[in-house]
């Protein structure tokens, strides 16, 4: 029995994928710490690195599924569908943390969470659709016409987020930074989070394969 046992099957008994999962997220709190602060938002400009990572990690996501969708639209391979799906998902957790970090990011820094405010409903209404989309991809039998529809949910949510007027929402709250340390703490924040993304994905596709 023991000479049966693959090479594959004794890393997956060692705890390595989550002392890895486990660094990913002691340097998300270090880079945290470290990160410097803003000259208008403090301290709470820590809060938008958190909200911007996850939202940016959530977008790139569900283009990443989106173009599976389209190879799975035009090659009808299913095997692929397990990676598009598990992708989307996963893109869909870390949009809506996004969304609910952006409420706290609301909250602390502008004293109130402004459900009408044209991005925070653009959000809502992005999650709606990238909802129904991705239920009825689970019940559709025919596999391209779910590569399609899961192609079409990066499209819409671009084009809802970025047609959106902005009130209280920065045009571009990074890059129009002049601290490069401001602008790398993003960076570096987003990295993480893909990363940790990415461990989520091929954990849950491994352990259904």
């Amino acid at each position: 029995m023991t000479n049966n046992i693959t090479f594959i099957d004794k890393i997956r008994s060692k705890p390595l994928p989550w002392l890895v999962l486990g660094g990913l997220i002691t340097a998300v709190l270090f880079l945290l710490y470290l990160a410097p602060e803003e000259a208008t938002l403090g301290t709470g400009i820590r809060t938008v690195y958190i909200h911007v990572a996850l939202t940016w990690t959530g977008m790139a996501g569900f283009i990443l599924a989106g173009l599976l969708g389209l190879v799975v639209l035009v090659t009808g391979n299913e095997k692929l569908v397990r990676w598009m799906q598990t992708l989307g998902w996963t893109a869909f957790g870390f949009y809506v943390a996004g969304v609910a970090m952006s409420a706290i990011a609301s909250r602390v820094n502008w004293g109130g969470i402004f459900w009408q405010e044209p991005r925070m409903a653009a959000a809502f209404k992005s999650l709606a659709i990238a909802t129904i989309i991705m239920v009825l991809n689970m019940w559709i039998p025919q596999v391209r016409v779910r590569g399609l529809l899961q192609a079409i949910i990066p499209v819409t949510v671009a084009w809802i987020t970025y047609t959106a007027p902005k009130v209280l929402h920065p045009t571009n709250p990074i890059f129009s930074s002049e601290a490069t340390g401001i602008q790398f703490a993003f960076i570096g924040m987003f990295l993480l989070f893909a990363a940790i993304a990415a461990w989520i994905v091929w954990r849950l596709v491994d352990r259904s394969g």
